[in-house]
């Protein structure tokens, strides 16, 4: 009998810890489901009326929260054949391209062979008339040169009369003075910042971003294999794509996936976890994500735009319309600049005639949002739905 009691303690003793652990581990998935439904619900309830409002075919979204990426499709990525929006979906990214551009040329600067404050003539012979030898690679990078164009000419489509552009243009104002968006601007930016590598702007890009950040689904110019991924983006009802430019590449260029730019904001929300096997490309971003010049409340980086946080939704939504953000505003060089600060709103917007992108993150609180669309919608429209959803996460 008295084996037999032993018997039962030995077998009975594990069971409470057990119990317990089980419990424990069932609360702890009960709310973790119900923290998902819930950011579910407010996802779904943000971007469907957004999309029903702008007439949008087809979105994909990723949020970043607790460390976690969750991806959302919606719509169409093809009205004709009735393609629905997928991870696998290419979308062009239009001007959040930039932030691709902004971190070749940190890399550029962390390898050596480029100095943001070298005068852009040092690595381009052609421009050694006197406008160029005040202007520096950085002020090319912050869209402080003086003036240059949201968009280089139409009639300039090739590299000998993208030259003689160059050479002709006057700055409206001192280098370093005015921050006035441009293409033409980081375009020539990135082309010359990757010059001394030897390689090709596209080439770059992929040897030392898209394939370190193991961004598979990422391309400049879109493979014949992925052709069939490659979502239309709409314009007045009809199917349109990006059309071929000078320095399109560099400005404007890239087109992905959601779930590989969701890979691309955790890289940049922590860039610290990429130093052990990616210490140049670590650098790299933190480089893009210095603030070199102040213009108002904002602070520009190469290719970010980026707000002390926390930020004043109302300016920064205010900010995000081309009325402000392509006009021509005064900006302060940064002595010293501003460096990688984690409580900061960092964004951009991107577009083309038939698409509409935007990433934002906070590092200090690891979360962030991607709203890729198949149309070309408000830019205000875009940052107000992300408030709306990041303001309500934990």
């Amino acid at each position: 009998m008295t084996n037999t009691q032993g018997s039962a303690m030995w077998s009975t003793r594990p069971v409470a810890p057990l119990v317990m652990a089980a419990a424990l581990l069932m609360a702890s998935n009960t709310a973790m489901a119900e923290k998902t439904q819930n950011l579910d619900e407010l996802v779904n309830s943000t971007i469907t009326p957004l999309m029903k409002q702008q007439d949008i075919p087809g979105m994909a979204v990723a949020v970043i929260v607790d460390g976690k990426t969750h991806i959302y499709h919606y719509g169409l990525a093809d009205v004709k054949n009735q393609r629905p929006v997928t991870d696998d979906t290419l979308f062009e990214l239009g001007s959040v391209s930039k932030t691709f551009t902004g971190i070749a040329g940190g890399y550029a600067v962390q390898s050596g062979i480029l100095r943001l404050n070298d005068p852009v003539a040092r690595y381009a012979p052609q421009l050694t008339s006197p406008q160029w030898r005040k202007i520096t690679m950085l002020q090319l990078a912050t869209y402080t040169a003086g003036g240059l164009p949201l968009q280089v000419p139409d009639d300039v489509d090739n590299t000998d009369a993208l030259w003689l552009y160059y050479q002709h243009w006057r700055p409206q104002w001192t280098p370093g003075t005015q921050r006035q968006y441009s293409n033409a601007s980081i375009g020539l930016f990135g082309a010359l910042a990757v010059k001394n590598s030897g390689l090709s702007f596209d080439a770059f890009m992929k040897q030392h971003v898209f394939t370190p950040l193991q961004l598979n689904h990422t391309w400049i110019n879109v493979p014949a294999e992925a052709e069939k991924d490659y979502a239309w983006g709409y314009r007045n009802g009809q199917p349109v794509r990006v059309s071929p430019g000078m320095l399109d590449a560099e400005a404007y260029g890239v087109k992905t996936t959601v779930k590989d730019m969701a890979a691309f904001m955790q890289a940049n929300i922590d860039p610290e976890a990429l130093a052990a096997k990616e210490a140049g490309l670590a650098k790299a971003i933190a480089i893009a994500q210095t603030g070199y010049y102040k213009i108002g409340d904002m602070y520009q980086g190469l290719g970010w735009e980026m707000y002390p946080w926390p930020a004043d939704a109302e300016k920064v939504i205010t900010a995000s319309g081309n009325d402000l953000a392509l006009k021509a505003r005064p900006a302060k060089r940064l002595s010293p600049s501003r460096p990688v600060t984690a409580a900061t709103w960092l964004h951009k917007t991107g577009s083309t005639n038939g698409f509409g992108a935007y990433i934002v993150f906070i590092p200090e609180k690891k979360v962030g949002i991607v709203m890729l669309a198949n149309k070309n919608y408000p830019n205000p429209a875009r940052v107000s739905a992300a408030w709306q959803i990041l303001q309500k996460l934990p």
